[in-house]
């Protein structure tokens, strides 16, 4: 009888505590009461699912916005493009229209070439490495960025390794599997290179035309990470995903500088500190992510492969790098070298752990 009324307590316990979380949190970023001489700060990102890395970094950064400047700053989050494109948006943070941003870095480039260094395929070809080079290069590309796009980079957030999304019979095992294949690639030179050197048939295409071109056959497939290619329902008209590990799609969380010059220095400091600690939070937030949407992909039918051995595109692709230099900038082999420079670092330290 103990045994059973236990139980029954840990059942009703369990009821409660359920009901309690599920509740949303009275004091919020969101819901907070307004205070006088309040500042606003506009944040926009371009993905329409209600949790994501995207949505979540930038969730976590602006409530410690809010927390550190005890809600002196009051942010407001714009999701699914509803302020525009990446681009468009990045373009209304150098003007100081929009505060905070999440734009690709592949897409942000076009406005400050030196963040192409990491577009570099194969630059690094681990999570742990690709978050080091992040740390130990960004206060090198913060000036740089500043100067070119009148942008500063706060913190990052990683969505996952780019990998094949397609329409095929037979999966991409090797380069010349992409010979019979269109693949989207996002507008940027070092990327459609890439392609090229692999003897692929990239085809430059915006995001939000995607669905249509696979539905109707003008493309067969792209590179994304799973949590977009599934979340935005592309298994519907594809049928297979290939992993490797040519580069990561990161995104900076960027502030504008008009803006952010304009602010006090406790609230400049407090913005700092909300985008190293959203940096960290996402960092152990987004593999989890991740790692569900795998399984929501194998769920959906969609066949994955993992292609073992990567010496053939790793030559092919780093066999570009020199021609590209100048996308980077002047110094873009300076650039490079420093950031191998600090991979190579970083893996003689795993070495010795």
């Amino acid at each position: 009888m103990r045994k059973i009324l236990a139980a029954a307590a840990l059942a009703a316990l369990a009821t409660a505590s359920t009901g309690v979380l599920a509740e949303p949190n009275p004091f919020d970023f969101q819901n907070l009461p307004k205070r006088p001489n309040q500042i606003s700060m506009v944040v926009a990102h371009t993905v329409n699912m209600e949790w994501s890395s995207h949505t979540a970094v930038l969730k976590r950064f602006t409530e410690l916005v809010a927390i550190y400047t005890d809600n002196q700053i009051r942010g407001q989050i714009f999701p699914g493009a509803q302020l525009g494109g990446e681009l468009e948006m990045s373009q209304q943070v150098r003007q100081g229209k929009i505060h905070v941003a999440l734009p690709a870095t592949n897409n942000l480039s076009a406005m400050a070439p030196s963040l192409n260094v990491f577009v570099l395929p194969y630059i690094a070809t681990s999570t742990e490495e690709v978050n080091y080079l992040q740390d130990k290069l960004t206060p090198t590309l913060v000036p740089r960025v500043i100067k070119e796009a009148n942008v500063r980079i706060v913190g990052w957030e990683n969505s996952g390794w780019r990998a094949f999304f397609y329409k095929s019979d037979t999966p991409i095992e090797k380069p010349s599997d992409l010979g019979k294949l269109k693949m989207r690639v996002p507008p940027n030179p070092i990327m459609i290179a890439t392609y090229k050197a692999w003897g692929g048939q990239p085809t430059p295409l915006g995001w939000s035309e995607l669905y249509n071109a696979l539905q109707q056959g003008v493309v067969q497939g792209g590179d994304n990470p799973v949590t977009d290619v599934i979340g935005m329902k592309f298994h519907e008209v594809i049928n297979r995903m290939t992993r490797f590990h040519y580069t990561i799609l990161t995104h900076p969380i960027i502030v504008s500088e008009t803006w952010f010059s304009g602010l006090s220095k406790p609230h400049q400091e407090a913005i700092l500190r909300a985008g190293r600690e959203a940096t960290d939070y996402i960092r152990w937030w987004q593999p989890q992510d991740e790692a569900a949407w795998w399984k929501k992909a194998e769920t959906a039918g969609v066949k994955v492969t993992d292609i073992k051995d990567e010496t053939e595109w790793v030559k092919k692709a780093r066999a570009i790098w020199p021609d590209y230099y100048k996308t980077i900038g002047p110094d873009g082999e300076a650039l490079a070298k420093q950031a191998l420079g600090i991979v190579s670092d970083y893996q003689k330290m795993s070495k010795k752990k």
